[in-house]
């Protein structure tokens, strides 16, 4: 059954009808909100986590889990990542024996309409499936009021400067929220502060490398990777900067199959591009076309998984890979 996921984020008990459910898509930063407010809603269930990988190890460990009442709590939730179609014959046996005590979520990455567990899903009515794509201005902005509800001066100015310096990723969008919220506790906002609060040299210094990277100026890229220090805390700001950046390259390149003139569709583009980062467009474009974009998202969302998957590992070293393998890709021909 498919489940909207702005209704999700809206009504989360619409989940518990469902004894199994598979959430999908590219968009992280959906996927942890909806995962925590499971989390929330089903408090008084014990949790277990798996990956698909140590399950199609041993199947027992899951059937064990499945079979078995805890000590603790007559009632689980079990949560199970990185899900593909190796999956498949696993999900067809789950459905056949539910359980009104055992309520399972399944975490995949983007699912294209081929995939067998996708399909499975979407026609099982016992079973749900949400898909998150990535967020855009308007979804944002909904988030933004949200999670500041309560809060006195938060205007539409200030909104569109949180997104703008988000790059558009829920994920960053939501460390930064969480800033704003350790500083103004008295729940009034300062909108003055704020580009003290989210900005930072080393976030100035960023955009830099960004636009050496993309095009493919080596030596301005290694000076400025050896000057700049990436901050752990700001990863998931680095990212949307990245994504931001390769979003309008692509929409860019769209658009010139249309103009056939490169200077029209800079010109045209919404929302505009300043006239000072002209010309630092026009560089990128005749570095990237849309099918290496595709490639360097996807690049970039396999670091962002990394990230996210191992919190102690130093982020300003897979930051700095992902650089590289961006401007290998910019200086390649094809």
């Amino acid at each position: 059954m498919i489940l909207k996921s702005y209704l999700v984020e809206k009504d989360i008990t619409l989940l518990d009808k469902y004894f199994i459910t598979l959430i999908y898509g590219e968009n992280i930063g959906m996927k942890d909100d909806i995962k925590n407010e499971i989390k929330k809603f089903f408090n008084d269930y014990e949790k277990i986590t798996f990956t698909q990988d140590e399950i199609l190890k041993d199947y027992k460990i899951l059937n064990e889990q499945v079979d078995n009442t805890s000590l603790f709590s007559q009632k689980k939730i079990i949560f199970i990542s990185e899900i593909s179609d190796k999956i498949k014959n696993l999900i067809s046996e789950i459905l056949e024996n539910q359980k009104s005590d055992i309520k399972i979520f399944l975490f995949a990455q983007n699912l294209d309409k081929k995939s067998t567990v996708r399909k499975i899903f979407e026609k099982d009515k016992d079973a749900g499936i949400i898909a998150c794509y990535q967020d855009n201005e308007r979804t944002l902005s909904d988030y933004i009021r949200k999670k500041l509800e309560g809060y006195t001066g938060l205007s539409q100015q200030m909104i569109n400067f949180l997104i703008s310096n988000s790059g558009l990723n829920r994920k960053t969008l939501f460390h930064e929220i969480n800033k704003i919220k350790s500083l103004f506790s008295d729940k009034k906002i300062h909108i003055e502060k704020l580009p003290e609060l989210l900005n930072n040299n080393n976030n100035l210094e960023f955009d830099d490398v960004r636009d050496y990277c993309l095009c493919a100026e080596k030596e301005k890229l290694n000076y400025s990777l050896g000057s700049v220090t990436f901050q752990n805390e700001n990863a998931y700001f680095y990212l949307g900067i990245l994504g931001a950046r390769l979003e309008k390259l692509l929409n860019l390149n769209y658009m010139l199959k249309e103009e056939k003139s490169l200077e029209k569709a800079v010109d045209t583009i919404k929302p505009p591009i300043f006239w000072k980062d002209k010309p630092i467009f026009n560089k990128q474009l005749k570095k990237w076309n849309i099918k290496k974009l595709k490639e360097a998202k996807r690049i970039l969302f396999k670091t962002e998984l990394q990230i996210k998957r191992n919190a102690n590992l130093n982020n300003n070293i897979l930051l700095k890979n992902l650089i590289i393998n961006l401007y290998e890709k910019a200086e390649a021909t094809s």
